[in-house]
């Protein structure tokens, strides 16, 4: 292993060679180093990661895996117009932002370009940007909360509530910086501890290296209810509009208002939060699911009423008496009146409603297939008797399209293997679904790629942090992510749908490393020795695996009967190239694969080369003996 120096001279010299070579393309007028090189440290798994502006008219938008010295280097080579539409629609505490006020400005044959780096407000967010992200950026944490507060209370299952715990966290510690007026970047626990050590102590460092009981978890769910509760004032955009509205607004009205302001399609879950703590008032209003409709179904809408009565009352979902059999009442109700729409050919519920595992905060989750003359496709917050019911609008044609295209193994292929049609007017329908309970073989080497190839990102975070951060909980962070990425490995290899809970489907097929890198890890305090294992038994979990994970790149290597450029790659995998480029990188630090490098030009214009990775595969490698 090098020094950190050395590491660090070695990759300020590939960058100088590279942009030496870039510079004197005439077709690439400004660079920008992001990533940890511009603002951290890098360490010998380290990439570069550059952000590449052309000139106008010569050529569409692409991303690059590129090497020199060794050194991986991902390039995004981008036009001028757009990277400035890119620069100028970036909302001020955005990942686009955070990656700007990181970034160093190279080279610039444009002045204009230098002019905007210059002067753009880089590292502070001002504050009309500061309250739409604050609000962008709780709305997203709410439902893992709901999560981790049902698998409490409701499911009595700690690891998992702990699990999301630790994302809520994440999210709050966005809220935390975005607070204190500093540009959030990817790890944003460490500065969030420093504003609001008691806060983050209790919900994350301590929480980390404690058994997990009952009392633990219990304290850290009031610890982030109460900080919640003590800054609605995130909310008040929300509360602002609704105070002037003339009368109550739609879901569909609220989102569409709020998707100009910050970009996000759904606040729904800020609503709702805002309606359970009685700051504005939850009804409905009739709308129909498509236009033709001749049947009203009702959207939750909602007003806001500052009268000190209305205020002093929280505005919970109406749930009276048992709560599963209010629950299926209202199912009964909502699926006898959509049948009577005659555009909507079938329902299809996608929650589990078996009575241990409903509560009063939860969200009936449905798919409502449509014909393909309905022209909709667009999900509703829908209510009936007090129950919300999100339901989303599939045209047939669609979610038949939907269902071929790869769907195996995926998330939605674990939501709706378990799902249930509760009614259809199209037999074929049910002949789809049929098949969804299993993963084929071929869709089974696609999916195992997949999950393989992702992990590589999360992997690198734990591994640099454990060993050049020596930041123990990180890096515990990042190894409980990339465990429940194993686990889907784990359960894709054996043929079966992962569930959102695939670690215990996992531990059933391979208890030894599962019990050994979650079950038991989770509550056992975080020194050097049992973190620095853990990575180990990943390693080596991955290198048994590697030519299960990715038997489709190595039948591309194969077929080839020499080296296969990244771009070769790219255009082969197609959306996938970004996962399997760091698969390959991967692979080759393992030296399971060669890499080798090849020249390119970034444009079809260009008149001078860089290089790219390309790698070779040789079936006789003494690493399979």
């Amino acid at each position: 292993m090098e020094s950190q120096e050395a590491v660090e001279r070695r990759y300020r010299g590939a960058l100088d060679d590279l942009i030496a070579k870039v510079k004197k393309d005439r077709n690439i007028i400004a660079a920008i180093l992001g990533g940890s090189l511009s603002y951290d440290q890098v360490w010998e798994k380290s990439d570069i990661d550059l952000w590449l502006i052309q000139r106008d008219g010569k050529g569409e938008p692409r991303d690059y895996s590129l090497i020199e010295d060794g050194v991986n280097i991902h390039a995004n080579v981008i036009p001028r117009s757009e990277s400035k539409r890119w620069q100028e629609a970036a909302l001020q505490g955005s990942f686009q932002h955070s990656y700007f006020s990181r970034s160093t400005l190279l080279f610039t044959h444009d002045e204009s370009i230098k002019d905007w780096y210059q002067n753009a407000n880089l590292h502070h967010i001002g504050a009309r940007d500061m309250a739409l992200q604050l609000l962008t950026v709780t709305t997203e944490l709410l439902p893992t909360l709901t999560y981790a507060e049902k698998q409490f209370y409701v499911n009595k299952d700690l690891n998992y509530s702990f699990l999301s715990i630790l994302r809520t966290v994440e999210g709050l510690a966005r809220v935390e910086v975005i607070l204190n007026d500093e540009v959030p970047s990817r790890e944003v626990i460490q500065p969030a501890l420093k504003y609001n050590p008691d806060f983050f102590n209790v919900v994350y460092a301590d929480l980390i290296n404690r058994q997990k009981d009952e009392a633990v978890i219990q304290n850290a769910l009031d610890a982030i209810n109460a900080y919640l509760d003590d800054k609605t004032f995130i909310f008040q955009p929300i509360l602002d509009f609704l105070a002037e509205a003339d009368g109550p607004r739609s879901t569909t009205e609220l989102n569409a208002y709020f998707q100009k302001k910050v970009g996000e399609d759904r606040l729904d879950a800020a609503y709702e939060w805002l309606a359970t703590k009685g700051l504005v008032q939850q009804v409905s209003t009739p709308v129909k699911l498509a236009r033709k409709s001749q049947v009203e179904m009702e959207e939750a809408a909602y007003y806001c009423d500052r009268t000190e009565t209305a205020m002093s009352e929280p505005s919970p979902l109406g749930l009276k008496g048992d709560v599963h059999s209010h629950i299926m009442e209202a199912l009964d109700t909502f699926v006898d009146r959509v049948k009577g729409d005659r555009y909507i050919i079938a329902a299809i519920l996608t929650s589990n409603l078996a009575a241990d595992n409903v509560w009063e905060k939860i969200n009936v989750n449905l798919i409502l297939i449509s014909r393909d003359d309905a022209k909709t496709d667009k999900t509703y917050s829908l209510l009936e008797d007090g129950v919300n019911i999100r339901a989303t609008i599939y045209p047939r044609g669609q979610y038949k399209k939907m269902l071929e295209g790869g769907l195996q193994g995926s998330e939605l292929h674990s939501i709706l293997s378990r799902s249930r049609i509760l009614f259809s007017r199209d037999e074929a329908i049910a002949v789809w679904h049929k098949s969804l309970d299993h993963i084929g073989e071929k869709d089974r080497e696609t999916q195992l790629m997949n999950a393989g190839s992702g992990i590589f990102g999360l992997l690198a975070k734990a591994e640099k942090w454990f060993y050049v951060k020596k930041d123990l909980n990180y890096s515990f962070l990042y190894i409980m992510f990339v465990v429940e990425r194993l686990a889907r490995i784990e359960t894709i290899s054996r043929g079966e749908v992962p569930t959102r809970k695939a670690i215990y489907q996992a531990v059933k097929h391979n208890p030894d490393f599962f019990n050994a890198v979650f079950t038991d890890l989770i509550d056992k305090r975080k020194d050097e020795a049992t973190v620095r294992r853990a990575l180990e038994m990943i390693d080596e979990y991955l290198e048994d695996r590697a030519f299960i994970l990715f038997q489709p790149l190595f039948d591309f290597l194969t077929e080839a009967g020499g080296t296969r450029t990244a771009t070769e790659f790219s255009e082969h995998f197609g959306k996938r190239q970004a996962w399997v480029g760091l698969a390959c990188e991967w692979l080759a630090q393992k030296e399971i694969i060669e890499q080798f490098s090849s020249p390119l030009r970034l444009t079809k214009e260009s008149q001078v080369s860089v290089e790219e990775p390309a790698y070779y595969y040789d079936a006789d490698n003494p690493f399979w003996e």
